[in-house]
C-alpha cells in the first residue's frame, strides 16, 4: 500500500500503519515529545533526515509542568557554569527562529530578581564577582526592588539575559511541525516490544535505522538503560493570586521562585522530593511551595492550581546522551532537568552530529566516557 502524507499525518499513525500490514521506514525513532525528544526531532528533521516521533500524549509529565526557566547563574553557589554563554546564544537563537517561523511568542526576556537568602549567600556572591569581574558583569545589574512587597534582609541582585520557555506551548507547536511532516503518532514503546539487528531496529510496523529513548523519568525503568545512576525528583508547583505584587514584572527568587503570568497570576515553585511514592501531587508539597512564597513575599495567596512531574536527574543532574554500549542502533537522551531549556538545544544539535557523522559528544554528556 502507498502510504501517502495525508494518511500518515495523523496520531493515529501508528494503528493506521498496522492495520495496513504495511512497514513505515524511518531513519530514526524517538521515543517521547517532551523536551529532549522535541528538541532532537527538529535537528534530525532540518537535516534532512526521516523521523517518527512515538509519545504518551500524557499530561502530567516534567516537560509539560516545569516553568522552563532560564538562569544563567545558577543555584546558591552563583556559578556561571562552563559553555553556558555558548548554550545560551544557541538555545535564544533556536527559539527565536521557531517564533518567527510560527508567529508565537515563545520564549520570554524576562530579568529575576534574586534576592539573597542569608550572610553566606552575601558572602559567595562578593566573592563571585570579585574573582571573576568580567565574566559576570553582563549577568547581573544593581537590583531595585520593591521592599514593602518583598523580604530582602540580606539585598540580592538582578539577573540579566534570563527569561522562560512557555514550555507547553512550545511542544504543542513541535507537535504540529512533527504532524505536518508525518512524523508524530501517539503510542506505548516498550523495550521488550523491539528487535535489534545489526543496522537496524523494528518495532511492531516501523523500521528504524536508530532509535533513541527520550523518555524522561521513565527511562529509568528502560532495561537498556536502567544501569545508570538515577536519581530522579518529584517536583510541586503552585498557580497563585496574589494582590500586592502586581507591578512587578520580574520572577522573584529567594530559595522559590514566583514568576509572573499576568492579572496577578503567579506561577511559584519548587520542591526535590527523592523519596516519592508516584507523581501525584502532595499536600507536603503544596505547604512546601508556599513556605517558599512566604519567604519571598509576606502576602498569603490564593492556591488556583497545584501540579507535580518527576524530573529525570542522572547523577549530578547531568544530561547524558549517546548509542548503548552493545546496541548501536539503540540510543539514549535524557537527564536535561531543570537547565534544559537552556542547555537542550546545543546538546541535541551536538547529539544529532554524534548520530549522522560519528562525531564526539562532549565529554561531561557522554553515555560512554561517563559510564561504560
Amino acid at each position: 500500500m502507498h502510504l501517502n502524507e495525508k494518511f500518515l499525518a495523523s496520531p493515529k499513525l501508528l494503528e493506521r500503519i498496522c492495520a495496513s500490514r504495511s512497514v513505515l521506514k524511518v531513519d530514526y525513532l524517538i521515543v517521547g515529545q517532551g523536551l529532549a525528544g522535541s528538541l532532537l526531532s527538529w535537528q534530525l528533521l532540518s537535516r534532512g533526515k526521516r523521523v517518527l516521533v512515538v509519545d504518551r500524549d500524557e499530561e502530567g509529565t516534567s516537560s509539560k509542568v516545569a516553568a522552563g526557566l532560564v538562569t544563567p547563574i545558577a543555584g546558591s553557589r552563583f556559578n556561571i557554569p562552563d559553555g553556558m554563554e555558548r548554550n545560551l546564544n544557541f538555545a535564544k537563537k533556536f527559539y527565536w527562529d521557531l517564533e518567527e517561523s510560527s508567529g508565537l511568542t515563545l520564549f520570554h526576556h524576562v530579568r529575576i530578581a534574586r534576592l539573597f537568602q542569608n550572610e553566606k549567600e552575601v558572602a559567595t556572591w562578593q566573592k563571585r564577582i570579585a574573582e571573576s569581574p568580567e565574566r559576570y558583569k553582563e549577568f547581573y545589574e544593581k537590583l531595585t526592588i520593591d521592599s514593602s512587597q518583598f523580604h530582602l534582609p540580606h539585598g540580592g541582585f538582578e539577573m540579566c539575559q534570563s527569561g522562560w520557555l512557555d514550555l507547553p506551548a512550545f511542544l504543542e507547536q513541535m507537535r504540529q511541525i512533527l504532524l505536518e511532516r508525518a512524523a508524530y503518532a501517539i503510542g506505548v514503546v516498550r523495550p521488550a516490544d523491539i528487535v535489534t539487528h545489526e543496522n537496524s531496529v523494528q518495532w511492531k510496523n516501523v523500521e528504524a535505522g536508530t532509535i533513541v529513548f527520550c523518555q524522561g523519568w521513565e527511562g529509568c525503568q528502560n532495561e537498556y538503560f536502567d544501569w545508570l545512576p538515577w536519581n530522579p525528583a518529584r517536583g510541586d508547583v503552585l498557580d497563585i493570586k496574589m494582590k500586592n505584587p502586581s507591578n512587578e514584572s520580574r520572577i522573584v527568587n529567594r530559595g522559590g521562585w514566583i514568576l509572573p503570568r499576568g492579572e496577578n497570576v503567579f506561577r511559584a515553585g519548587s520542591t526535590y522530593d527523592h523519596d516519592f511514592a508516584n507523581a501525584s501531587p502532595t499536600e507536603t508539597g503544596k505547604e512546601e511551595v508556599l513556605e517558599k512564597i512566604a519567604r519571598i513575599t509576606g502576602e498569603e495567596p490564593e492556591v488556583i492550581s497545584h501540579r507535580s512531574a518527576i524530573r529525570p536527574s542522572i547523577r549530578r543532574s547531568q544530561i547524558i546522551m549517546g548509542r548503548h554500549p552493545k546496541h548501536r542502533s539503540i540510543a539514549f537522551f535524557n537527564g536535561l532537568g531543570s537547565k534544559g531549556v537552556l542547555n537542550g538545544p546545543w546538546h541535541a544539535h551536538c547529539l544529532a552530529d554524534h548520530l549522522l557523522s560519528n562525531k564526539p559528544i562532549p565529554e561531561s554528556a557522554d553515555l560512554q566516557s561517563n559510564f561504560v
